[in-house]
């Protein structure tokens, strides 16, 4: 028995394993540690690529361990070598660097390769802090993070207080805070400490924890399992609030350089259901990475905080106050505030990120009902790991549950309603329309703010309920001609009520060959016969007599087949507003230019939801405040009188650059009607003060926009001055002039050298400016 008490003492001390690894930080997000082996010959760090079959991994021989302040040499990697290129041929790939042996006793490792990839602070879960600075600590009876003490600060009570005195005597700690509080923490006996709050007299915002609590260490890089079970449903739902907010402080605490210059600023972003966007809020970090950010919040909503630093996404509820910490030294990420269960179960586990796609190349191969298989085996297979999580973590809040089981339900429900623009003519089965409406659509969670992927859902269901109902131009003008009618604003005669009926034959034969025919002299040969039949003139005329009543009417025909189908499908009043409102920001949004009053008249009978009301009132006021604005440089827009009567589309194009022969032409070719283009126009000045120094015109040729949208863009984004040019051509010309350019997407961008040749510009320059920089510095020469 001696020598087998002697045997395991020395295996004892001849290896030491960490299972359950801490990362402080890593620039390499698609891989994680799984296991750190300290041997006395060697060093093991296994890891796990997440990364695409195909994709290749290479680990360079200067890698090295580094420990204590000493650095240990990479020995091996098995598999894969050194300073080779080694091709994944799965998704998921596990290997093992092999380094000189650590210390056994080493509390912390850090893999760097130079000028590489690196995994700082390495360490194991199953050590207990020595001492109390860098340390986070919870109410071991409610499981809620109560404390932290940083070497200068503490956290409390959603808050960091500056610590005024502190004090240690055989591992008890006295600390006093600027405010007053005095802290206690008494000494660790059997993992645990009593930890006593004692606020000044003076501070009436402070919670009195007097009584000591007792507190375990947070060793694990999230908060682990809650001592007691929570049953609680369902989120606060307050009805879409104009006035709501939220309000998160935290610390992005010892945040790496390379970090602190992606921005000084804390984004916090969201979708903003009514207006079928992402937007985002920011707050100021100070010099340590604190900051406080009041925000509005339309109701409980999915958000994502500095997603290109903490790559966390979290849910918020309208009211409260949050505190969130990411310490990119010890791996942390902790949430403390008022009811923050579901939002540390999201951190300590994540629900999967399902994105189910038909792939470019399978289009037309992969039919819908095979489609939406896939995506039953992928939500199923989601569904198999959540179950499995529970059981093995049982006081998992019922919330949290419900929360993820709705997260996949809406994200199988985006991704078959995508898999509409993969199909031939964006038609889809009714049965798997009924599937997604029975299954998806009926059963959404609410609120529906809840998930950023339901925004996108609604949109394309709708939109494709809509599309394969919606009446053609025929139809929806003899309707409202009829509906007119009924409400005793127009009288027809006999000869225009016969009209109107061969009118609609004819529209509807026009559609019909038009949807069939590709080819362009066809399709004119099409139109002209429309246009000069005797019938269509008649209506024409009659349209004419009847004025701003057809106008308005026609305006709001595409608002009431919506409704139609919203209320078809189950809508309550605030989806229905909600979509409503969507499909109006969207409209104006689209064209940039104010809606018609009829249009508004129309939102102002039907929506009864004050913050969706509000979301199309604003952004109409914003039109009509662009549309009265003067042009500071009118000059910079130019007249199609400088080209008139031109068609061939290399002479119209050298005619327009022709008085700057000798600089260099930047030119953008882009429309009112393209998110892309605006997106980029919107941050062009970017790209206009990082090219001051260079005599660059920057010339616009604008596709297939109105004049008032094309005008309100220009003011909307400053676009004008004595280097801005701009056109918008009649719709042949500006055909002609991207035929000849060879131009088949928007935005297209060229450059145009002080010889006329021309240079094609791909549009990520404008990620590039400095790269940017340099080929114009050599076009300049």
């Amino acid at each position: 028995m001696l020598l087998v008490l002697v045997g395991m003492t020395a295996l004892a001390q001849t290896e030491r394993i960490w299972n359950d690894v801490v990362i402080g930080y890593t620039n390499v997000h698609w891989s994680e540690v799984t296991k750190v082996g300290l041997y006395a010959n060697r060093t093991e760090v296994s890891l796990r690529i997440n990364h695409r079959n195909g994709s290749w991994i290479s680990i360079a021989k200067s890698t090295c361990l580094e420990a204590g302040g000493k650095q240990y040499p990479i020995k091996d990697a098995p598999v894969i070598g050194l300073d080779n290129r080694y091709t994944l041929t799965t998704d998921a790939f596990d290997f093992t660097l092999v380094f000189e042996p650590v210390p056994q006793d080493a509390k912390a490792l850090s893999v760097l390769e130079p000028n590489g990839w690196m995994f700082l602070n390495l360490r194991s879960t199953d050590d207990l802090p020595e001492g109390i600075t860098d340390t986070y600590w919870r109410n071991e009876a409610t499981g809620d993070w109560l404390i932290g003490f940083t070497p200068k600060h503490v956290i409390y009570n959603n808050k960091v207080y500056d610590i005024a005195t502190q004090t240690e005597k055989k591992d008890v700690y006295t600390f006093t805070l600027v405010d007053g509080t005095t802290i206690k923490a008494g000494k660790m006996k059997k993992g645990l400490r009593s930890i006593t709050i004692a606020p000044n007299d003076q501070t009436t915002n402070s919670p009195n924890h007097q009584t000591p609590i007792v507190c375990n260490p947070i060793t694990t890089a999230a908060l682990s399992d809650y001592p007691t079970k929570d049953l609680r449903q369902a989120f606060v739902d307050n009805g879409y609030s104009v006035t709501d907010s939220v309000t998160i402080v935290g610390w992005l605490k010892d945040m790496p350089e390379e970090l602190w210059k992606k921005s000084r600023e804390f984004e916090v972003s969201f979708e903003n259901i009514f207006a079928d966007k992402q937007e985002s809020a920011f707050a100021k970090m100070d010099s340590l990475g604190r900051f406080t950010l009041k925000m509005p919040l339309l109701n409980t909503s999915q958000v994502f905080l500095d997603w290109g630093r903490t790559m966390e996404s979290s849910v918020v509820e309208p009211g409260k106050t949050y505190f969130f910490l990411n310490d990119f030294k010890t791996g942390q990420k902790l949430w403390m505030g008022d009811d923050v269960r579901v939002q540390n179960e999201l951190i300590a586990y994540p629900h999967a990120w399902p994105n189910d796609r038909i792939e470019h190349e399978d289009e037309g191969r992969v039919t819908a009902m095979q489609f939406k298989a896939l995506t039953d085996s992928t939500r199923a297979a989601n569904m198999a790991k959540l179950q499995t999580c529970v059981q093995e973590h049982p006081n998992l809040s019922q919330r949290y549950i419900d929360y993820v089981t709705g997260y996949y339900q809406t994200a199988q429900g985006e991704s078959m309603m995508q898999a509409r623009f993969s199909m031939p003519a964006y038609k889809l089965p009714q049965e798997y329309m009924d599937y997604v409406g029975q299954e998806l659509w009926r059963k959404t969670i609410r609120p529906y703010t809840l998930y950023r992927d339901f925004g996108v859902f609604m949109r394309d269901f709708l939109d494709q309920l809509h599309d394969s109902k919606r009446s053609n131009r025929g139809t929806e003008t003899v309707e409202a001609i009829h509906r007119l009618e009924q409400q005793g604003i127009v009288i027809l005669t006999a000869d225009e009520e016969e009209a109107l009926k061969t009118y609609e034959t004819l529209i509807n034969t026009l559609e019909a060959s038009l949807q069939n025919s590709h080819d362009s002299e066809i399709i004119d040969s099409l139109v002209n016969a429309f246009n000069t039949n005797p019938t269509v003139e008649k209506v024409s005329n009659l349209f004419s007599r009847i004025g701003d009543p057809i106008r308005n009417e026609l305006a709001t025909s595409g608002l009431r087949e919506n409704l139609a189908i919203i209320d078809s499908v189950g809508c309550d009043q605030s989806l229905r507003d909600i979509y409503l409102a969507r499909y109006l920001y969207r409209q104006i949004d689209a064209t940039r230019q104010l809606a018609e009053a009829s249009i508004m008249t129309f939102a102002e009978q039907q929506i009864q939801t004050p913050a969706a009301l509000a979301a199309i009132k604003a952004i109409n006021d914003k039109y009509i405040a662009i549309a009265n604005k003067d042009f500071a440089n009118a000059a910079s827009l130019r007249p199609s009188s400088d080209v008139e009567g031109m068609s061939d589309g290399e002479k119209i194009f050298r005619k327009i650059i022709e008085p700057y022969k000798g600089r260099i032409v930047y030119l953008d070719i882009w429309g009112t009607w393209c998110g892309p283009c605006k997106s980029n126009l919107k941050e062009s000045w970017k790209v206009k003060e990082a090219l001051k120094d260079y005599d660059i015109v920057y010339l616009y040729l604008c596709n297939r926009s109105s004049d008032e949208s094309w005008k309100n863009v220009i003011k909307e984004y400053d676009l004008t001055g004595p280097n801005c040019i701009h056109y918008n051509l009649p719709e042949d010309q500006q055909s002609a002039i991207e035929h000849y350019l060879n131009v088949n997407s928007f935005p297209t961008y060229k450059l145009i050298d002080k010889q006329g040749n021309i240079h094609d510009l791909h549009w990520l320059h404008h990620e590039n400016l400095e790269g940017f920089k340099e080929t114009i510095a050599n076009f300049s020469r």
